[in-house]
């Protein structure tokens, strides 16, 4: 269209020409000719200078269309825009002012952005919408040049000793042949990796270090022309920033706007990758850009990702980074044998692809240190005891030493030589494990640049150094100061110059080992009474964001700014929680404490916004707070169960986008209590509370309480209130049991024999052992095959550290880093133990007891109607010392080698057992899951709560519970694990029968739930909020979504977007936006599964999201990044890539 409409002008243009020159041509005599003749002449020059001009122009279209049409694949990839808009719609769209340019999303790169290398081509177009179960086949094989799971099959990893780079190898190079080569860019990047709380808390972190150090950025960075600064974690960022001046925070700006100051990756702190849940790894993301966003400003947003210190790396991570459009990494905590295979062939720099990336999710162009730490010493070339002479802060006056006994010297005139050949020779050894001619140097440790000796004695140091080496033709190198970017450009550069490509990568980087075969397995389990907390504030804190943008969207903006403030306070404690020495369970004692009641109160504080937005939700006309139907004393217990008091209301909120229909439970203080509803509540039970008494190590029934279950009906996002009333229709339970325990008269009661027995619902059969109460089988109804469990505890004995290892290392002990049991696990003995069933219509229990000295209490859960059974396993090992705890389930199913555990709740991973691995190297991060599989059938135990898991035999899943150990592993914590309490997690077993599939497993590299896999870790997490609320005169309810949305699509949060904040007296306060971020997540089902979900309304829903539709309230919504750096688009409909993780802004 554009070339017809150019040479359609172009022979307008000719035409009108030569008219002109036919009217001019009417005079005569030979004056007239010779001048008509020039004219035809010039005529001629001009023609042929169009027609050049037309070809040259021809070929610039035919490259532009291309171009376009490449644009276009490449935005129905990422954004899959409608195709069925019409002409008018597109000109109202671009006839729109307020539209910003639309998203980059991942490396794909435009003028606005400084990220110009591109996706590499993928394999497989995205399959059709509408082909949802053969979407799995089409994206489940990796599509990459390196695999680690492949590599790992084929790599010894030989713990061999390398010489002064101990990890690697003797490296050389030729001093003639790299004066030929392209120059050598070296960039130095000043850092500092504050750790928001470790060894300290973050409040004593920020007064004794963090202050100091921003304080003196803001000083140098204005005296020191060439110096520069990479910074990462916001927490403590917004922290220094409420006590500027306008002046300094005009100065910080002017630095970020020169490029001398660079926030990289720029979440509230550097999340912990194993452990962190998605959800919370979204909301810090979140929490920093957007206040990087209201008080920065567009000269600070993140264009570069900066994980220097988290203990192995997970592909979630870089999914959400690309889709927030960050699009370089520099990656440290790589298992060193992995490091040194990647730089053998030159490839610790590539593009990190998703394991279902080939069909056109973004890749994250990587970049990993290749030595042992993050240090100066190990981060200027292979000879750490010559790097350390680099870092000139270790000179006598600044209060550090070199470990290997030679302090650094100042440069001068005398020495400069000397010491720019030492320091050039490592950059130039450094320069050989990369393709292109580019290396940096991180110039930084943990919490430098806190006095202003550093400042100066880097500065002035370097500063010479790379004045005499830019001086040295023969050197052909170019050192300078520069930040991340700085780097990447310099890297983008020459990978244009030099057509050198980077290959693409898949897979994780777990299991994490810094030396011999000390892998860094511990941390997946430690303080796991802390991991359990953290999912429950994830849950509570996700239900308060959802309430009140709700709630918010029914008050047009007008709830009030002290509801907000708490809701940013909460999402501040969970984000602070993802920290990498947080929710690891890594930090010193008073820290986890103090993190516990960070967390304490954030769950106050959630409860207050649930309670202030459920009450507008609801239209109740009420002053008094409503309460979450459970409390927690302190950080040190388990929460208890509150008792509604008949005459009361129960309020519940749905805050799935789907409808659920399931039992909910309460505790109520009459046997004859039930719900009132209209439409009535037609299923209702009322059974014994059971507990278990700490002292007496038995089972208890509870005086005086109950426990009332019945059947909710609730509709996506769908608040509702119902009244507790007296009730003579509520079934009674019936207990069964082998203990002499007493119960209310009111139940009928039976004393049976130790023989096994069996718990069942419509859906699933439990057998359990009659010694202990323990499970033994579960066979689904649908195949009514039974499937062996055999579920036993086992537990592991910490290694001593006695011993050198080959390469003369000295061994460490166990601590809470490092798994390093003194061999395999032994079985604890079964002992005869109590249990009891309580059976009823709704639900049925089973309470087991089978370790007394452990104080383990199990309760199996069957629902009516629901194809699971849920496990909560109570456990305290502080009566053992060097002690490891695990759960192991030994099944029929013939999974051999091969298991899949989840990243981050975001996705499954294959993994293979390793048996040239110790044991501690093939336990792997559960963040939400695992299963093990075979062609009939397939076992998953859904988690909420991050903890460590394996399968070390064929048809086994074992799962850590918690670690009790006397010393420190030597990695900087300084203590062993002992603040240890009594500890629950929460889990839920799927059995699902599998039909045959024609794909080829053997290639597959990523695994997906089922659709009913999917709802049960859904559910498990976000269970239905039940609140106590004043009586009202009858039922009420809220629908607050006009439909449901699809059974693959998920909201990962709804949240309302924060003002910038107001900062006055060191006090902040922060107002509420009339603008809310859905993020939602696209699953993909594995649609082998003959299980059927308890409620298939939702797979008639469309995969096309039209909030407009969903709030009719709403004004607009337009596409925008994850965390809302850029805006695109209005739009009333989107539709999500399978596996995309997006946000839609809606305006209200």
């Amino acid at each position: 269209m554009g070339k017809r409409n150019f040479y359609i002008i172009l022979s307008l243009g000719v035409f009108l020409t030569v008219s002109l020159y036919l009217y001019n041509g009417i005079e005569t005599g030979a004056e007239a000719i010779a001048k008509r003749q020039q004219y035809v002449d010039e005529l001629r020059r001009k023609i042929g200078s169009l027609e050049q001009v037309a070809e040259q122009n021809g070929k610039t279209i035919d490259r532009l269309e291309q171009q376009v049409r490449q644009v276009k694949v490449e935005k129905s990839v990422d954004f899959d825009e409608d195709k069925d808009k019409t002409e008018e719609k597109e000109k109202e769209q671009e006839q729109e002012q307020e539209v910003a340019p639309v998203p980059v999303r991942g490396n794909r790169g435009n003028e606005g952005m400084a990220h110009i290398h591109q996706v590499q081509k993928h394999h497989k177009p995205t399959p059709p919408m509408t082909d949802i179960c053969n979407i799995r086949e089409n994206i489940s094989v990796a599509h990459s040049d390196l695999q680690m799971l492949d590599l790992y099959e084929t790599w010894k990893f030989e713990n061999l000793d390398g010489g002064v780079w101990k990890q690697g190898w003797k490296i050389e190079y030729d001093a003639e042949k790299v004066k030929a080569l392209p120059r050598l860019e070296v960039i130095v990047i000043p850092h500092s990796h504050c750790d928001p709380g470790w060894i300290m808390t973050f409040d004593e972190y920020y007064s004794r270090q963090t202050r100091n150090i921003l304080n003196g950025m803001a000083k140098h960075l204005g005296e020191k022309d060439e110096m520069r600064f990479i910074y990462a974690e916001i927490s403590f960022f917004e922290t220094w920033w409420r006590e500027q001046s306008e002046e300094t925070r005009k100065k910080v700006k002017g630095y970020l706007e020169a490029g001398k100051l660079e926030i990289v990756t720029g979440g509230w702190v550097m999340t912990d990758e194993a452990n962190a849940h998605y959800h919370s790894m979204v909301t810090e993301l979140f929490e920093g850009h957007e206040w990087i966003q209201n008080h920065l400003g567009k000269n600070a947003i993140p264009k570069s990702h900066w994980s220097i210190d988290p203990f192995g790396l997970s592909p979630s991570l870089p999914h959400l980074l690309t889709s927030a459009n960050i699009t370089n990494a520099v990656l440290q905590r790589v298992h060193y044998s992995v490091k040194r295979e990647l730089a053998l062939k030159k490839n610790l720099e590539f593009y990190w692809r998703q394991l279902f990336g080939s069909t056109g999710h973004p890749d994250l162009r990587s970049h990993i240190m290749p030595f042992y730490s993050y240090d100066i010493p190990h981060t200027c070339g292979p000879e750490p005891s010559v790097c350390c002479q680099f870092d000139f802060r270790r000179m006598p006056d600044g209060g550090k030493s070199c470990d290997w006994g030679i302090p650094p010297q100042r440069i001068t005139d005398e020495n400069v030589a000397e010491r720019a050949q030492m320091i050039y020779d490592q950059y130039r050894k450094k320069s050989q494990l990369f393709k292109n001619s580019v290396i940096f140097q991180p110039l930084g440790d943990d919490f430098r640049y806190d006095i202003d000796f550093e400042w100066n004695s880097q500065y002035e140091n370097y500063k010479k150094l790379f004045e005499y080496m830019n001086s040295k033709s023969e050197w052909n190198v170019h050192a300078q100061f520069g930040t991340l970017s700085d780097y990447f450009k310099k890297l983008d550069t020459a990978i244009s110059e030099s057509g050198e490509k980077l290959p693409t990568l898949s897979g994780d980087f777990f299991t994490y080992a810094d030396r011999d075969d000390h892998y860094w397995s511990g941390y997946f389990t430690s303080r796991p009474f802390y991991k359990q907390l953290d999912r429950v504030l994830q849950h509570y804190l996700r239900s308060a964001e959802i309430a009140f943008s709700l709630a918010n969207i029914e008050e047009e903006g007008m709830m009030e700014s002290k509801v907000f403030e708490k809701l940013v306070t909460a999402r501040r404690a969970l984000s602070l929680f993802q920290h990498h020495d947080g929710v690891t369970g890594t930090a010193k004692d008073h820290v986890v404490l103090d993190y516990g009641q960070k967390m304490i109160d954030a769950l106050n504080a959630c409860e207050d916004v649930l309670s202030e937005s459920l009450v507008v939700l609801l239209g109740i006309d009420s002053t008094k707070k409503m309460e979450m139907d459970e409390k927690r004393v302190n950080e040190n217990l388990l929460p208890e169960k509150l008792v509604y008091k008949v005459g009361q209301n129960v309020v519940l909120f749905n805050t799935l986008s789907r409808n659920r229909n399931e039992p909910v439970c309460i505790r109520v203080d009459s046997v004859d209590a039930g719900i009132e509803a209209e439409p009535p509540v037609t299923k209702q039970q009322i059974s014994p509370v059971i507990e278990y008494n700490e002292e007496s190590k038995k089972l208890v029934a509870k005086d005086g309480v109950f426990e009332l279950c019945f059947l909710a009906s609730l509709g996506p996002m769908e608040s509702v209130s119902l009244k507790l009333v007296k009730s003579t229709t509520t079934s009674k339970s019936e207990i069964r049991t082998n203990s002499k325990i007493q119960v209310d008269s009111s139940f009928k009661s039976s004393t049976v024999g130790n023989g096994d027995f069996i718990v069942q619902n419509d859906k699933v059969k439990a057998e359990f052992d009659g010694e202990n109460g323990m499970i033994k089988k579960a066979t689904s109804l649908v195949d009514d095959k039974p499937i062996d469990l055999n579920s036993h505890f086992v537990h592991y004995g910490a290694r001593k550290a006695r011993r050198k290892f080959a390469n003369g290392n000295e061994d460490n002990p166990a601590g809470a880093y490092l798994f390093l049991p003194d061999g395999e696990a032994r079985e604890l003995k079964k002992e005869e133990n109590e249990w009891i069933v309580i059976g009823g219509d709704l639900v049925r229990r089973v309470f087991a007891t089978p370790m007394s000295d452990l104080k383990i209490l199990q309760t199996y859960t069957l629902y009516q109607g629901l194809p699971w059974i849920d496990l909560d396993n109570e456990v305290d090992v502080r009566s053992k010392e060097n002690f490891e705890l695990a759960l192991r389930f030994s099944t029929s199913i013939s999974s051999n080698d091969e298991f899949f555990t989840d990243l981050n709740g975001l996705q499954m991973i294959k993994r293979r057992r390793q048996t040239k691995l110790p044991t501690q190297a093939n336990f792997y991060p559960m963040s939400a899951g695992v299963y093990i599989e075979d062609d009939a059938s397939r076992m998953t135990i859904h988690s909420a709560q991050a903890l460590g898991v394996s399968s070390l035999a064929s048809g086994q899943i074992e799962i850590m519970l918690d670690r009790r150990l006397s010393s420190d592993d030597n990695r900087g914590l300084q203590q062993g694990v002992r603040d240890n309490k009594r500890t629950v997690a929460h889990f839920r077993i799927v059995i699902e029968p599998m039909s045959p599939t024609s794909s080829n497993k053997k290639d597959e590299r990523v695994g997906f739930h089922s659709h009913v896999g999917h709802l049960a870790t859904w559910s498990l997490h976000y269970p239905v909020v039940k609140m106590m609320g004043e009586t009202t005169p009858k039922s009420i309810a809220s629908k607050n979504l006009e439909n449901e949305l699809n059974c693959d699509l998920h909201v990962v949060t709804f949240r309302t977007l924060a003002s910038p904040t107001t900062y006055e007296a060191n006090e902040r306060s922060t107002a509420a936006e009339k603008k809310a971020a859905m993020v939602m997540h696209r699953v993909v089902p594995d649609c082998r599964s003959r299980l059927t979900l308890p409620d298939t309304s939702c797979l008639t829903s469309g995969i096309e999201i039209e909030p407009l539709k969903l709030i009719s309230s709403l004004k607009s919504a337009r596409q925008t990044s994850l965390t809302n750096l850029y805006e695109g688009q209005k739009s009333e409909q989107f539709i999500l890539q399978p596996n995309d993780v997006s946000s839609i802004l809606v305006s209200f």
